[in-house]
This record gives C-alpha cells, sequence and structure tokens, in this order.
C-alpha cells in the first residue's frame, strides 16, 4: 500500500473515443450487461478508458477486501459532478450535509456514535408494531382490486412506515406537515431518478428542497417544543442524544438526519421489496413452500419479532433477493492517496467503483449463480466481501437491521393474504438505481396457492434464470 516507485502496467479498458465518459453512459444505461462485459473482457482492475487511472472499476471479493478494509486510503465520497457542486450552497446542499456515504474519519464515526441508539436491538422492537399495523392497513386497502403497480404500493407502503418511525404519530398539529413532507419526498425522488440525463430534473430538484427543509424545520420545532420522555421515536430519542464529545446536535444537524432518512434510507428498501415480491411470484416451488412455513409458524396471524427467527425459508428468500438484484449495483471510493490496486497504479483522487452485483453473480461463489435459490442460505456462509446487499466495513448501512426486519413482516403478511402474478409479457428492466423502469404492474388475488411462472420481457433475463429445479 506504499509509494509507488517502479513502472506500472497500463490499467486494462476500452479503447473510448470520448474518453471515461462513453463508457459511464453505457453502463449507466445498460448497467448490467456493461458492467459483466467489462468484467469478462478485461479482468478485475478495468478503466473506463483504457490507462486512465482515475475512473476504474474493481471485481470480484479480494479487491473488495483490499478496498473496504482501508477506509483511510479509499474513501467514502458523494459522487461529484458540475450540476451537483452548485448543491453545496443551496437547500438541498444543507439537508444532504449529514449524508453518512460521504463522511469519513472521526465525522463519520461521530455521527454514526449519534445514530447508534437508534437502531439497537431494544430500539427496534419499538418500530415492530408499527411496521406490522401499517402494513396490514395497506393491504386492507388492496381489498377488491384487482391489479396494483407493486413498486408505487411498496413506496407508499414504506414512507408510511419511515416517517412513522422518525417522527411517531401525527397529531392535529403536525399530521398535515407530515402529509406535505411525503408528497414532496415522493416528488424528490421521482426527479433524481431522472438525473444525470434530465437537466429540467436537476432544477426541480433543488425546488423541491426548497420546500422540503421547512417543512422539516417545523416539525422540529413542534417536537422540541412538546418533548415527550417516553416517546420511542427515532427524532425523541436523536434528541436526548449527543456526539462523541458530549455535544448536543442542533436542529439543522437533526433535520439533515432525517432528510436522509427519509428519504436515502427508504429507496433502497422500496426497491429490495419490490423485486423479492417479483422473484417470488415467477418461482411457484419457492412461493409455495414459503406459504407452508408461514401456516406452520403463524397460522393465519402476524408474526412477532421473535417468530421471525423461526423462519428460514423468508430469511433465506430476503437474502437471496438481496444477492440476486442487491440495492445498490455498484458503489464507490475515492483515493486519498497513490497506492496501488490488484498490482496497478492509482493516482490521489481516482474513483473506484466496486460492484455487490457482479460479485453477487461470480459462478465460482455461487453455484448457478443467476438462478433464486433460497434454500442455498441454509449452508451458505460467505464472507463480507463476497456478499455485501448493505455495503460492509466501517460504512455498512446503520439500518441494515430495520430494513431487514421490515421486509420480513411486510412478505410474510403479504403472502398469507395475497397471491401477485406478474402481467404476462410485461416488460421487467431495472435501471441503474434497481428502479423497475416500467413499473411493476401485478394482477392481484386472494391467496389461492395457484402460483405460476409467466413469460416476461426485458434486460430482466440477462440478470435472473427463471427455470426452477
Amino acid at each position: 500500500m506504499g509509494t509507488i516507485t517502479a513502472p506500472q502496467p497500463t490499467i486494462p479498458g476500452p479503447h473510448a473515443l470520448f474518453g471515461w465518459h462513453a463508457t459511464a453512459f453505457l453502463l449507466f444505461h445498460t448497467p448490467f450487461s456493461s458492467l459483466r462485459h467489462l468484467h469478462a473482457t478485461y479482468g478485475d482492475v478495468v478503466a473506463l478508458a483504457r490507462g486512465d487511472p482515475f475512473h476504474v472499476l474493481a471485481f470480484g471479493p479480494a479487491l473488495n477486501c483490499q478496498i473496504l478494509t482501508h477506509p483511510e486510503l479509499f474513501k467514502s465520497q458523494a459522487t461529484p459532478s458540475a450540476l451537483h457542486e452548485l448543491v453545496q450552497k443551496t437547500a438541498l446542499g444543507r439537508l444532504s450535509q449529514k449524508n453518512l456515504l460521504a463522511l469519513n474519519g472521526e465525522a463519520h464515526r461521530s455521527e454514526r456514535h449519534l445514530l447508534r441508539p437508534v437502531f439497537q436491538k431494544q430500539q427496534l422492537q419499538c418500530y415492530y408494531e408499527d411496521i406490522v399495523t401499517i402494513t396490514q392497513q395497506i393491504l386492507e386497502q388492496w381489498q377488491g382490486r384487482s391489479e396494483i403497480d407493486v413498486f408505487l404500493e411498496m413506496q407508499h407502503l414504506i414512507q408510511q412506515v419511515v416517517v412513522k418511525e422518525f417522527f411517531g404519530s401525527p397529531n392535529g398539529a403536525n399530521a398535515e406537515l407530515i402529509g406535505m413532507l411525503q408528497e414532496k419526498v415522493i416528488a424528490l425522488l421521482h426527479q433524481i431518478e431522472q438525473l444525470p440525463t434530465n437537466l429540467l430534473a436537476f432544477y426541480r430538484e433543488l425546488r423541491l428542497g426548497e420546500q422540503i427543509e421547512p417543512l422539516l424545520h417545523a416539525l422540529m420545532v413542534q417536537k422540541r417544543a412538546q418533548p415527550d420522555p417516553q416517546a420511542t421515536d427515532m427524532l425523541s430519542v436523536f434528541l436526548a442524544g449527543a456526539y462523541l464529545d458530549g455535544r448536543e446536535p442542533t436542529s439543522e444537524e437533526l433535520i439533515g438526519h432525517a432528510f436522509n432518512f427519509v428519504v436515502a434510507g427508504y429507496r433502497g428498501r422500496v426497491t429490495a421489496l419490490t423485486w423479492t415480491i417479483f422473484l417470488l411470484s415467477q418461482h411457484p416451488g419457492v412461493s409455495a413452500d414459503l406459504l407452508d412455513e408461514l401456516d406452520a409458524t403463524l397460522h393465519s396471524s402476524p408474526p412477532t419479532r421473535e417468530q421471525l427467527s423461526a423462519l428460514p425459508l423468508l430469511d433465506g428468500v430476503v437474502k437471496e433477493s438481496l444477492r440476486v438484484l442487491p440495492p445498490a449495483v455498484t458503489l464507490s471510493r475515492v483515493t486519498s492517496a497513490p497506492c496501488e490496486l490488484g498490482g496497478f497504479a492509482l493516482p490521489k483522487d481516482a474513483r473506484i467503483s466496486y460492484s455487490p452485483f457482479v460479485t453477487h453473480h461470480l459462478p465460482e461463489l455461487y453455484e448457478q449463480p443467476d438462478r433464486f435459490r433460497p434454500e442455498r442460505w441454509a449452508t451458505l456462509e460467505p464472507s463480507p466481501y463476497e456478499y455485501f446487499p448493505f455495503d460492509t466495513g466501517r460504512h455498512r448501512c446503520i439500518g441494515a437491521e430495520l430494513a431487514l426486519q421490515e421486509m420480513k413482516v411486510v412478505l410474510a403478511l403479504l403472502h398469507q393474504r395475497y397471491r401477485l402474478m406478474v402481467i404476462p409479457k410485461k416488460r421487467i428492466t431495472p435501471n441503474l438505481r434497481m428502479r423497475p423502469r416500467y413499473g411493476m404492474l401485478m394482477r392481484l388475488f386472494p391467496q389461492d396457492r395457484q402460483f405460476q411462472c409467466v413469460p416476461v420481457r426485458g434486460s430482466i433475463h440477462h440478470l435472473v434464470d427463471f427455470v426452477e429445479d
């Protein structure tokens, strides 16, 4: 990891006429096939443009380990762009200042120290009943409907869960504010999905930030004015907490954490649930076995938190879905000094992207890697550099256990009550952010055990082999 003193080989990669931008364009529009092609063609270390050490892809558990076990050298950083440099001086920039993905060293440790009480085991129990209640309410609203867009429904469900977890029970004073906040957050996420190809979406994103900031400020003022020592919502826990140096967080800092939880932490859970429901619908044998397990343990009732540990197939379904279709296709780090990676010299400020998706689909790690086989998790114990749907190391998602808890509760309740079937010939294509590009329209039936795999179109066939054993 020391200073480079000898000549190093040229980093292989495509001869891109327009430099690294051409390859980045392909990765944005056809991420899965492009990543696999680059890995198969050029090896474990690939420059987006041949010989360019500033924009590099790294593949495989060995390089994942090297990157993630040296956080002082491979630093986390928000994705830079000419447009996003402007964000720093806007409301959206202020809201994003507590993004853990962009913090390193002492600043990162201090923020995680403040957040840690919110995600401890005892605190997760406090959110459990809310997750069950909100999920049951949403499922009840599906009664009588014949079709739903699963992505939009999971977006609606998780938004309600997230807001309840963070702000607690709404009252007359803040219910309207929370409703407006949810509306603006959904609109913001829609604009983010259109970046970086739509300049108008960027300016709409900035305007929404200006509208979200005062809503969060008003909710913060209300919470400070009416403290409840018995409250268990996240904001109340934050208000009672402190940084490593004993300093209490300011309102602006709490607003930043609220924004990142309500926006950034929410999106991954929505896509993860959407793809898990899709994969179950396309694997009749797994669906039938899962329903048998749920019936035998739950007897048509909601699961208790203790019962979740007695549902091994449900656990395998969630883990396997996060393996096959992880919430993050790629993650990135930036070098803080010249170094070596996989035998190639990298300069300071080189951006390295590593891929949970590619790692999770390596045949040397996972037998039949494109198959959805939840039963493999009965014996499988991969290292954190072979399986990392929530990243790993110091920057592992602090809310990972909460996200897993939510996913299992929603799936257990939904699968007992309904059967979902993809519209035949529907085009299923995940984008770089794992959102289904054309939605996830599915037919809705009361649970009748008539599970079946239907033909679908789209790039999903490059990611998943739907042949069941």
